[in-house]
C-alpha cells in the first residue's frame, strides 16, 4: 500500500483523493462538491448558487459577522475561538496548504519545495520575493524563528512539533533554504505544517507587538469582543489578489444577534448559522446559505481523571446513553452524519471496522449501578459562540433523564474559552478536519494544544503507541499501530462524538467567491483568507 500523506514529493501533491472518493465506505456523503444537497428530512439546499459576474471586481470592504468575545487575540501561529481563526489567515500564511480534496499542496503555500532527504530530515526552500506588510521580503532566517517560536515550551504554540523538533534540529543552508532535522521520522510532518495555525511570522514577531505577516490583509486596528479592520496587502504575492480593499471581522454576542445581523444587512457574511435557523436565512431574498462537508465534530468531553469520569464504566455509560441519529436531527437539522466516538474519518487508517456505537439505555443504567453512579446529577458546560454546542447538550441532558441521570447544562458567554477551558469535568468543544496522528497531537495527549479530556489515563501505553506510530513509515505496520489506539479510545475514551457535522454559513448575494467545498474552516476557510472574494455591487 503507497504511503499516502507521508513522504514528500517536490513541488507536488499528496493524494488523499482516494479517501473523499471512497468516503461512502465511511459514512461519507457522496458529491460533496455538487450544487444541491437533500437532507435527511428531504429539503434541499442551495450551495454557492449566487451569480457570479465573468471576472472579480476590486473595491470594497468586506464585513465578516463571528460570535466571539472578550477573549479574542491576534496571533500569527495561535488560536482559541472562532473569531481568532478569521484573523488569522487573514494576516498569515502557511508553508503548505490543504486543496479541495485534502491534498497537501504547494498551490497556495510558502514554500516552493519541501523535500524528505530521509525520514526525519527536511529541506524547505521558500518562494522567492514574498514580501511582508510592512515590505521586508521574506527570507530563511524568518522560518527558522518562525518554527523555533512554534517549538518554544513556554508558548505552548505546537506540541506536536515540540515532540519530534528542538531549536538545534533547525538550520538556514541559505537566504531561501532551511533544513529541518527532527529527532525521530514523523510522518506526520507534513500533514502538521499543513494546519492552518503553523504560519510563518517575521523574525523577532512577539503577540504584543506589530502584527505583521505576509497574507492577503494587514491589521490596521482590534479592539478584542469588538471587531478587527484589515486593509488590503499592496505587494501580496499571488497576482490579482485580494480583490477586496478590506476586511472588517465584526464580533457578536450570540447567534441569534448575528443572524439578525446579517438580514439587516449590517455585516455581508457570517460565520456558523445555527442549524435550526437555515431555513431563516434561506426564506429572505438575497441571501445563501454555505455547506462544506468534511471531518468536523462537536464532542462532548469528560475528563478522564476527573469524578465521576476517572471511572471507564461512567464513560462508557455516558457513551451509550446517545441516540446517535436523534443528535443529527435535533442538533444539526440533518446536517451531518453518524459517528461512532471516533475523529478524522479521512484518514486511510481509520478504524470503520469497530461495531458501530447505538443508544441502549439498559446498560448504560447497569454501567452506572455498578460504578456507585446511579441517579447521578453533573454540570454540563458549552459556549453560546459555536453553532450546535449549546444544542447539543440540551439534547444530551433530554437523552440522560432516560438513564436516570440529570445533566445540568451551563451555557456561558466568551468567558468559556478563558482559563477554565480544558480544566473542566464535562463539558463540549469543536474541532475541524485532521489526520488522526495530527488530532491526537493537538487534543489526545497529556501535554496537547488543548487537552480537553486529560486523556490518556494512567497507565495507557496510549502515548508510546503515538510515538511509535509517528516513526512508522510503512502504512501497513503505521495503521495497525493506529487501529489499536483507536480501539483504545473506542472502548475507554473520553470524548463522546455523535456526528460530523456540516459547516454552515451564510452570506448576501453580492459576496463572490465563495465555493461550497470540504473545508477545515468556515466559510470557505474564510474564503482562503479572503484573497479569493469580492463585492459584485
Amino acid at each position: 500500500m503507497a504511503d499516502e500523506g507521508s513522504t514528500p514529493i517536490p513541488n507536488g501533491r499528496f493524494s488523499r483523493r482516494s479517501l473523499i472518493v471512497g468516503g461512502a465506505a465511511l459514512g461519507l456523503a457522496a458529491g460533496v462538491g455538487g450544487s444541491t444537497r437533500t437532507g435527511a428530512t428531504g429539503r434541499t439546499t442551495a450551495k454557492a448558487a449566487a451569480r457570479r459576474p465573468r471576472t472579480p471586481t476590486t473595491g470594497g470592504t468586506l464585513r465578516v459577522g463571528v460570535v466571539g468575545g472578550t477573549n479574542d487575540i491576534i496571533d500569527g501561529q495561535y488560536i482559541v475561538a472562532k473569531p481568532d481563526q478569521a484573523r488569522l489567515v487573514a494576516g498569515w500564511e502557511t508553508l503548505v496548504t490543504y486543496d479541495d480534496d485534502f491534498n497537501v499542496s504547494y498551490d497556495e503555500g510558502l514554500a516552493e519545495s519541501v523535500e524528505a532527504t530521509a525520514a526525519d530530515l527536511y529541506v524547505i526552500r521558500l518562494r522567492e520575493g514574498i514580501e511582508f506588510h510592512d515590505g521586508k521580503t521574506l527570507g530563511a532566517d524568518d522560518l527558522v524563528y518562525s518554527l523555533n517560536r512554534l517549538i518554544d515550551p513556554d508558548l505552548g504554540l505546537a506540541p506536536p512539533l515540540q515532540i519530534v523538533l528542538e531549536s538545534g534540529g533547525i538550520t538556514k543552508l541559505d537566504e531561501r533554504t532551511v533544513q529541518v532535522q527532527l529527532n525521530q521520522p514523523a510522518v506526520t510532518f507534513m500533514d502538521t505544517i499543513a494546519g492552518y495555525a503553523f504560519c510563518v511570522v517575521p523574525d523577532g514577531y512577539t503577540r504584543e507587538g506589530d502584527q505583521i505577516g505576509t497574507g492577503p490583509f494587514k491589521l490596521t486596528s482590534f479592539t478584542p469582543g469588538t471587531e478587527s479592520v484589515h486593509e488590503r496587502h499592496p505587494n501580496y504575492w499571488k497576482e490579482g489578489k485580494p480583490h477586496l480593499d478590506g476586511v472588517q471581522i465584526i464580533d457578536f454576542a450570540d447567534a441569534t444577534a448575528l443572524v439578525n445581523a446579517l438580514l439587516a444587512g449590517q455585516v455581508d457574511c457570517i460565520a456558523d448559522v445555527p442549524f435550526a435557523q437555515v431555513s431563516t436565512v434561506q426564506s429572505n431574498s438575497g441571501f445563501q446559505i454555505l455547506e462544506s462537508q468534511a471531518g468536523s465534530f462537536l464532542p462532548i468531553t469528560m475528563a478522564v481523571d476527573q469524578a465521576p469520569f476517572d471511572d471507564v464504566r461512567v464513560r462508557q455509560a455516558f457513551r451509550l446513553i446517545v441516540d446517535r441519529d436523534e443528535m443529527v436531527e435535533r442538533v444539526l437539522s440533518g446536517y451531518g452524519r453518524v459517528a461512532n466516538d471516533l475523529y478524522s474519518p479521512f484518514d486511510a487508517c481509520y478504524a470503520s471496522d469497530l461495531p458501530q456505537r447505538v443508544q441502549d439505555i439498559e446498560q448504560a443504567m447497569a454501567l452506572l449501578e455498578e460504578a456507585g453512579q446511579a441517579g447521578l446529577e453533573i454540570d454540563l458546560f458549552a459556549p453560546n459562540d459555536t453553532a450546535g454546542l449549546a444544542e447539543m447538550a440540551s439534547v444530551f441532558a433530554d437523552q440522560a433523564k432516560a438513564a436516570g441521570v440529570t445533566v445540568n447544562v451551563q451555557v456561558l458567554g466568551s468567558e468559556y474559552w478563558g482559563e477554565e477551558y480544558t480544566k473542566r469535568t464535562f463539558a463540549t468543544s469543536f474541532w475541524g478536519t485532521r489526520p488522526y496522528l495530527n488530532q491526537v497531537a493537538a487534543g489526545n495527549l497529556r501535554d496537547a494544544v488543548y487537552p480537553e479530556t486529560h486523556w490518556p489515563p494512567d497507565g495507557s501505553d496510549f502515548a508510546e503507541l503515538y510515538t511509535q506510530a509517528l516513526a512508522t513509515v510503512d502504512t501497513e505496520e503505521r495503521c495497525a499501530i493506529v487501529h489499536e489506539m483507536q480501539e483504545e479510545e473506542y472502548n475507554e475514551g473520553g470524548n463522546i462524538i455523535a456526528f460530523f457535522n456540516s459547516l454552515l454559513d451564510a452570506y448576501h448575494e453580492s459576496v463572490q467567491g465563495l465555493v461550497g467545498r470540504p473545508n477545515v474552516l468556515n466559510l470557505d476557510h474564510f474564503g482562503r483568507g479572503f484573497a479569493n472574494i469580492w463585492l459584485d455591487t
